[in-house]
């Protein structure tokens, strides 16, 4: 398949439409959309480089069956469904949601449109808690499993959900990751400036802010407690892309150019991580004590028992 390139990416994305979003439709108030605008012109960077890893990374020449994990705003699916012969499951977590397991797991559709090509696709996006929740999805059932700015937003057990990634992948299927790096040098900025590094509070539940950041070595732990062998891992500076990000650009471009050295101490300081794994083996759950408190307490309330999923779970999948 033929690769985009960035400029390809950037005049496809920019006057792409959500003609329906059955998910937080009626959250999309003006200031929020003025945001997603923003997001876009930020994240086009991201975007391009993580599809560009994805192409090269997942195989070729035949149709793939793929999960993404927080969808929204369907930058990345519009990419994936506009230009490739691909199937995709889009998956969210429900807007000013609180801690808990859904009562009910439902799906919906999602319908873009882009307007100088006139062409109009729509997929379906499931709705459900992605670290508490079994996934609503059969054993082995996708190629690839996408999991791209969403770890950082979760607050409870993100072993949860790589471990039911896991399961839903098929031997050998891939799992794409990406996200911010918890000791990036803007955050060594951000301090040297005595600012804080945490997020705003958001109005849009306990899941519409970074929670738990992480480092490359705590994510390669991570998913080698749920059986996944890390292929590729990079570290990338995106964010000197964003429009208003950080105000004093001077030093901050001087610092990002010591990221650049041949050291592996400042090559360990760029801004984002992004990941290739290999599922392996048969999704055996570890929960390490580098990275939960009580893990037997939370291994006994969370563990994935890799039961058959969809229908044989039982779960009550309602349409909206």
């Amino acid at each position: 398949m033929k690769p985009l390139s960035f400029e390809d990416v950037k005049t496809f994305l920019a006057p792409l439409v959500i003609e329906e979003d059955g998910v937080d439709g009626t959250f999309l108030t003006e200031d929020i959309r003025a945001f997603v605008q923003t997001y876009r012109q930020d994240h086009t960077y991201r975007l391009w480089h993580s599809l560009d890893l994805l192409l090269k990374h997942s195989p070729a020449n035949r149709p793939l069956r793929i999960l993404e994990l927080g969808s929204t705003p369907y930058f990345f699916s519009a990419l994936l469904l506009f230009h490739f012969n691909y199937e995709v499951i889009g998956s969210n977590v429900q807007a000013k949601i609180w801690p808990g397991k859904s009562k009910i797991i439902e799906k919906t559709i999602v319908r873009l449109r882009h307007p100088p090509t006139e062409q109009i696709k729509s997929f379906p996006v499931y709705i459900f808690n992605f670290e508490l929740d079994e996934f609503p999805f059969d054993d082995s059932e996708f190629d690839v499993v996408l999991c791209m700015e969403v770890i950082e937003h979760l607050i409870y057990s993100p072993t949860h959900m790589l471990a039911e990634a896991h399961r839903v992948l098929k031997p050998g299927g891939t799992l794409l990751l990406s996200t911010p790096n918890s000791v990036n040098l803007h955050k060594t900025f951000q301090l040297i400036r005595n600012r804080s590094i945490d997020f705003h509070y958001s109005a849009y539940g306990v899941y519409g802010r970074h929670n738990r950041e992480f480092t490359k070595q705590e994510l390669t732990t991570l998913l080698q407690d749920c059986d996944y062998v890390v292929n590729h891992l990079q570290l990338e500076n995106v964010y000197f892309r964003f429009a208003a990000w950080p105000p004093n650009v001077l030093l901050y471009k001087l610092l990002l150019s010591l990221s650049y050295l041949p050291l592996p101490y400042l090559a360990n300081k760029r801004d984002y991580i992004f990941l290739i794994a290999t599922s392996t083996g048969t999704g055996n759950v570890t929960y390490s004590e580098t990275l939960y408190q009580f893990p037997r307490i939370h291994h006994g309330a969370t563990a994935n028992k890799h039961p058959q999923a969809g229908k044989s779970l039982g779960l009550n999948i309602a349409p909206r």
